[in-house]
């Protein structure tokens, strides 16, 4: 494909929904790089965006603990809290990593077996019901990690993604 191709995809790179049960009220102590997380609120997530040196785009889309957020190539992604208030945890002890992209014919099932093929630290699907192509990045926070950690989650998935995009358009 060329390259004009792979910028009309990246830059038609949207948001879609999803459902998350409530959090917590807020706890939230800001970005500190060694402080152990074993489940975040919304608070939590604005602090590593905004540690990141990103921007906050919007709040509450994919439910009450997610966030839309872009970096400084323009990349927009979100940040979805699942597996909130379970067993008695407050706040989310998941974090749901995402870049999701605008329907592309050219994209079929060997393109996305060949994105995850070459990316094993993300997730490459396509929604059957709208087409909608996304890159996935899961971290689950039981027995915690560090916020530093988190952090640098977020940028394995938009350090990946543009190699991912490569691979589903065979470059």
């Amino acid at each position: 494909m060329p390259v004009r191709k792979f910028h009309l995809l990246v830059a038609s790179i949207v948001l879609a929904g999803g459902n998350v049960a409530a959090a917590p009220a807020a706890r939230a102590q800001g970005y500190s790089a060694e402080r152990l997380v074993k489940s975040v609120d919304l608070d939590d997530l604005k602090a590593i965006v905004e540690s990141l040196g990103h921007r906050v785009s919007e709040q509450g889309k994919f439910g009450d603990v997610s966030l839309s957020a872009t970096d400084a190539q323009e990349t927009n992604y979100i940040l979805i809290g699942t597996a909130c208030n379970a067993n008695g945890v407050p706040g989310c002890q998941g974090v749901m990593m995402q870049v999701r992209f605008d329907p592309d014919e050219s994209v079929d099932a060997e393109s996305l077996a060949r994105a995850n093929l070459s990316q094993a630290a993300v997730n490459t699907w396509r929604d059957p019901a709208n087409g909608t192509i996304g890159v996935t990045r899961y971290v689950v926070l039981d027995h915690g990690i560090t916020m530093a950690n988190l952090r640098e989650n977020v940028n394995v998935l938009l350090s990946l993604t543009p190699s991912v995009v490569d691979a589903l358009l065979d470059k």
